[in-house]
């Protein structure tokens, strides 16, 4: 008889810990229908498609996209975002040119004096002018800049071309904006769009 309680109570014992195991499984999985809005956006986000309210990460900083202007020049069209972070303010641009994806960090280069004429040296590095143009332009959101108008651009590269400059003047003003610059892969970005999906 003891035996016989012995048997029944081990197997009481196996059923009480297999009733646990289970029951702990059954809590640690995630509830159904629960879903990390954000879950693999950052591997699917879309450069042409970043606008304002967006959250641009950059060297572990997060930026909100404040305003976004679109740029037209016979047939072509590129994007430039002002980018507010607690680092202060950036432009990112965003250009495919002819399949080739170009993303471009600015920071504003603030009483430089500087004007597109000839070479022009920064840092003791000489920088030559790239391309020079008139562009089309509407912006979105907040930018510093009228709804729509035009903007004269020159761009410069140094030799190397690692070191960038771009002058910009918005009409209707008549003084340039400068900005130095570096290339940037999408790999050192991280998106997350304000609305996925759209």
């Amino acid at each position: 008889m003891t035996e016989l309680l012995l048997v029944l109570a081990v197997l009481v014992l196996v059923g009480v810990v297999v009733a646990l195991v289970l029951r702990n499984r059954r809590t640690r999985r995630p509830a159904p229908g629960r879903v990390d809005p954000l879950a693999g956006q950052p591997d699917t986000w879309d450069p042409m498609r970043i606008g304002p309210a967006d959250v641009i990460t950059y060297a572990g900083i997060d930026h909100v996209v404040r305003g976004t202007i679109t740029l037209t020049e016979g047939g072509m069209s590129w994007y430039e975002h002002l980018l507010d972070g607690s680092t202060g303010r950036r432009w990112l641009t965003v250009e495919d040119d002819e399949g080739d994806l170009e993303l471009t960090l600015w920071q504003r280069l603030e009483g430089s004096g500087l004007t597109p004429d000839g070479d022009v040296v920064v840092g003791d590095v000489v920088h030559r002018q790239v391309e020079r143009g008139r562009a089309e332009f509407r912006s979105e959101g907040t930018t510093g800049t009228p709804p729509t108008g035009t903007v004269e651009y020159a761009d410069y590269a140094s030799r190397d071309r690692t070191g960038l400059l771009a002058f910009e003047k918005w009409a209707p003003t008549q003084s340039w904006e400068v900005s130095t610059g570096r290339r940037v892969t999408p790999a050192e970005l991280t998106v997350y769009h304000a609305q996925p999906g759209s």
